[in-house]
């Protein structure tokens, strides 16, 4: 009896401790949760480096009554200029002009412009020929209020910082595919001639993108200099040229500029019949940094794994990687139109995945000079992102018809 007596005198104690810890405790909490989501933003990472994703924190789901809170992006006074060493011998300066385009497809602007161009030697009279594109930020993914006029996985837009680096001006073509081919081999071999559609001046296609890379590292061997695929961040950015609208060219686009198929006009402005097949790389228009087929002709492969939404580590411009081995982990992202693409397949955010071992007529690759994010293919980090799907491609949405495998030794699975 003693012992009830005891007992009921100490749980009112301690009932009465439980309640003050209750009302105290968030806020002696409050300073953790700060410096935790002090530590996601973007400022607080590395430059250059990339970042594993908590899946613990992918998870958490902000409440449906409060405004996401955008990361924070540490953007330049001013734009970024490549740090990457190249002989000033082989620099020039590249002149070129874009035009800017209203709803019926009309020009009401003609953009002048000037960048700096290197021009690698290949050998054999073929060169590969880069311009230069000046680091910045901007809004990445889809800028539309409309959803109806972008996909799920071109969300959440985000500001997003890219350093300045090379790119090649025109998508890889069969002439210089065939040169870097037949270099000795740094981890696989590559065939001369993998492509449906044949020319020296027309873009490689039907490459897979181990074979890319494979490409961007002899190149890296052969001349000391870091080539690679550009990340996705720089990939748009690239081709945006500092449009924040769905084209480059302004609201719609015109077959005069970018090959692809204008039968189907996105807005108003006049239909046109389809090509049906590739043109030879940069016959067309260029954007306001001087590249040409960022929406059409074919379509390029990125470095980056693919993920089914935008991240923060696209936000800070760096390839987003994976060294899981299910099939999921093994997709690749792929950027910009085709020639089969119909206008809503071209625009710049649009973004698809695909399986690193599979390869498509109307897909090809072009190259980045860059001394940041390795040399070839990302450093192997775990992210451990869920909600990564398979990036199978909507072909029925994004094209007029689908365009597979031709190669006999590497058929579509």
């Amino acid at each position: 009896m003693a012992q009830w007596k005891t007992g009921w005198h100490i749980w009112p104690a301690g009932l009465a401790l439980g309640l003050l810890w209750a009302m105290t405790a968030p806020n002696l909490l409050a300073p953790q949760v700060a410096a935790q989501e002090r530590s996601t933003s973007v400022s607080g990472g590395k430059a250059g480096g990339g970042e594993t994703i908590s899946p613990a924190a992918s998870k958490r789901k902000p409440s449906s009554n409060k405004a996401v809170r955008p990361l924070a992006v540490l953007c330049p006074s001013e734009p970024l200029l490549p740090t990457v060493a190249v002989p000033t011998e082989q620099l020039s300066t590249f002149s070129f002009i874009s035009p800017k385009l209203d709803n019926k497809g009309n020009i009401v602007e003609i953009i002048k412009g000037e960048t700096q161009r290197f021009v690698e030697n290949l050998g054999n009279q073929v060169t590969l020929e880069l311009v230069a594109v000046p680091g910045g930020c901007f809004t990445m993914g889809n800028t539309v209020s409309d959803e109806s006029e972008s996909y799920d996985n071109e969300r959440p837009p985000m500001r997003a910082r890219v350093f300045g680096f090379y790119m090649g001006r025109t998508e890889v073509t069969q002439a210089q595919w065939r040169e870097v081919a037949s270099w000795p081999k740094v981890e696989r071999d590559l065939p001369s001639s993998p492509s449906k559609y044949t020319g020296d001046d027309l873009p490689v296609d039907s490459i897979t993108w181990d074979e890319a890379v494979e490409f961007c590292r002899r190149l890296t061997k052969r001349t000391g200099r870091p080539y690679r695929l550009p990340t996705e961040a720089e990939w748009e950015y690239a081709c945006r040229a500092g449009a924040t609208g769905l084209f480059a060219y302004g609201a719609v686009l015109l077959p005069t500029l970018e090959n692809y198929d204008g039968s189907l006009p996105y807005r108003d402005e006049p239909a046109a019949p389809p090509r049906k097949k590739p043109t030879p790389a940069g016959s067309l228009g260029v954007n306001a940094f001087g590249l040409a087929d960022m929406h059409g002709n074919v379509r390029e492969w990125c470095l980056d794994a693919y993920t089914s939404r935008l991240t923060r580590i696209h936000a800070q411009g760096a390839p987003v990687r994976s060294i899981r081995q299910e099939e999921w982990a093994q997709h690749r992202t792929i950027r910009g139109g085709s020639w089969a693409s119909l206008p809503d397949g071209c625009r710049c955010s649009v973004r698809e995945g695909l399986h690193r071992e599979e390869l498509l007529t109307t897909l090809g690759f072009r190259v980045v000079l860059s001394d940041r994010y390795g040399e070839g293919q990302p450093i192997e980090l775990d992210n451990e992102e869920p909600g990564r799907t398979s990036g199978s491609l909507r072909l029925n949405e994004r094209t007029s018809a689908p365009a597979l495998s031709h190669r006999p030794e590497h058929p579509r699975p």
